[in-house]
């Protein structure tokens, strides 16, 4: 497993819906004033690390995907695109690495989909040098 970082996991996800949904905008930034639909937003919600054991922590990172319908049937067509992010979001491929997305949930507000997935996972720290012993005398006698 490569090094992992809070970008490399939200620049996936981008990189993973885009792939996707190739005819279709994926925003992870800012949504541009006039932009078309549909289109989809990815935000990264409040990430959190965790310590569990020595050097062993558990690292969460919760997305909330935006989705932007074109008609006008928009509960039809959030609820159909949510299907496909039930779907698509199971296990993303990111930097070479397979993470499975868990808890997802979505609702319609105001005719835009809300998609909850989160993306949990084990992380290690670097183990930190210790003091190499220089030398040892032993000494030993028979009775």
């Amino acid at each position: 497993m490569g090094v992992v970082t809070t970008n490399s996991i939200r620049g996936g996800v981008i990189l993973a819906l885009s792939l996707l949904f190739p005819d279709m905008d994926v925003y992870g930034e800012k949504i541009p004033e006039g932009f078309e639909t549909p289109c989809l937003f990815v935000k990264l919600l409040t990430a959190a690390q965790d310590k569990e054991m020595n050097r062993r922590y558990k690292r969460s990172y919760p997305f909330d995907i935006h989705f932007f319908p074109h008609g006008h049937d928009y509960n039809r067509e959030g609820h159909e695109m949510a299907e496909r992010l039930y779907d698509a979001l199971r296990i993303v491929d990111i930097n070479g690495d397979l993470y499975k997305g868990t808890g997802m949930n979505h609702e319609i507000v105001d005719d835009v989909l809300h998609f909850f997935v989160d993306f949990n996972f084990h992380v290690l720290s670097q183990k930190e040098d210790e003091p190499v012993m220089q030398t040892l005398e032993q000494k030993g006698v028979i009775k």
